[in-house]
């Protein structure tokens, strides 16, 4: 606990006070020594009787750089207080340093910049008397995290030369068996042969197939190269998922099994808004379809045919600016917790 600016300034008040006493008597001293002591001792008990200041964060939602997110926190108490709360590098927007009577509520706007996690909070909290002549520090320990996904790009060619091919689009699908034309059914699927022993048209049903194909990805990064291997990453990740494959991913600091699904596309993410500089092991190089190796200046794609410059297979425009995958992603498991729950109750 210390005093505050007008604490000290209530102190030189008193020392002034007394030196008047001392040189032209005692009446000074009662009429503004003795209140202004009163003050200073009644601002200490009630700042160390005070209950501490507890926050509470709201999680700002992930999202790519360039859009705007609103962090909203509370700080619960009585009195008194003046809140400070900076944003880390990588992150834009105004800062807090308010004094203000509590319980209070803050909407901080933010701007993503640069990918990355970063930790928001606790802010500064500085606990003070109504009339504001001491402070003492509390030490609020909560805080969130805001996750900036690397930037996805828009591929110049979909498939990427086929390797983000649907299955389901170079697989004939398994025959099944003939019926009855029904109005609607596609004439490529009219079985001409039979149907000219037959007095009505006989189309060819077909069961799809349950094969499905994996992309394994990975990536790896020179020093100040993490940023460029991310996004590309990430954006060939976001294509293939949307092509309707599963994707395994390795980057230097995780490896993500095989999945699919707005739930597999924002845990990918994430470990690419994660992810530093550094290298996969030989089998994870070995067996990956498609490896990214980025550098200081420019990242490569080494595809099944050939090795090309990230920046050849990309438009240049930025696919993704408003996130909806975090969105997506609590919609995917919603819709799984229905399924689970249909199952029990059936």
């Amino acid at each position: 606990m210390r005093p505050t600016t007008r604490g000290w300034g209530a102190l030189a008040v008193v020392v002034a006070a007394v030196v008047l006493a001392w040189a032209f008597g005692e009446r000074s001293l009662n009429a503004v020594a003795a209140p202004t002591l009163a003050a200073l001792a009644v601002a200490v008990v009630s700042v160390y009787r005070a209950d501490p200041p507890a926050v509470d964060f709201e999680e700002p939602r992930a999202g790519f750089p360039g859009e705007e997110r609103t962090l909203s926190f509370r700080v619960e108490g009585d009195g008194f207080a003046r809140i400070r709360h900076a944003l880390p590098a990588g992150l834009t927007g105004r800062s807090v340093d308010v004094t203000a009577p509590l319980p209070r509520s803050f909407e901080q706007p933010i701007t993503l910049e640069a990918r990355g996690v970063y930790e928001l909070g606790p802010p500064e909290i500085r606990q003070r008397d109504p009339l504001g002549l001491v402070e003492r520090r509390v030490a609020a320990e909560a805080s969130t995290q805001l996750v900036v996904y690397p930037q996805v790009y828009a591929l110049a060619d979909p498939t990427l030369g086929g390797v983000l091919a649907d299955p389901m689009s170079t697989e004939r699908q398994e025959f099944d068996r003939l019926r009855e034309y029904v109005p609607g059914d596609p004439l490529r699927n009219v079985h001409w042969k039979s149907s000219a022993k037959q007095d009505d048209f006989l189309v060819m049903e077909f069961s799809p197939t349950e094969r499905s194909e994996t992309l394994r990805l990975a990536a790896a990064a020179e020093a100040g190269g993490a940023d460029r291997m991310a996004g590309a990453a990430a954006t060939l990740t976001d294509a293939a998922l949307d092509a309707g494959l599963t994707v395994e991913l390795w980057v230097p600091d995780g490896h993500l099994p095989p999945g699919s699904g707005e739930t597999h596309r924002e845990n990918a993410m994430r470990m690419l808004a994660r992810t530093g500089h550094g290298d996969v092991d030989e089998a994870a190089r070995a067996g990956a379809d498609v490896l990214v190796s980025g550098g200081p200046d420019a990242v490569s794609v080494r595809l099944p045919e050939d090795r090309r410059p990230f920046d050849s297979l990309v438009t240049g425009q930025k696919r993704r600016t408003d996130s909806a995958i975090g969105r997506a992603a609590d919609a995917d498991r919603a819709d799984e917790r229905t399924g689970r729950s249909h199952e029990v109750t059936t």
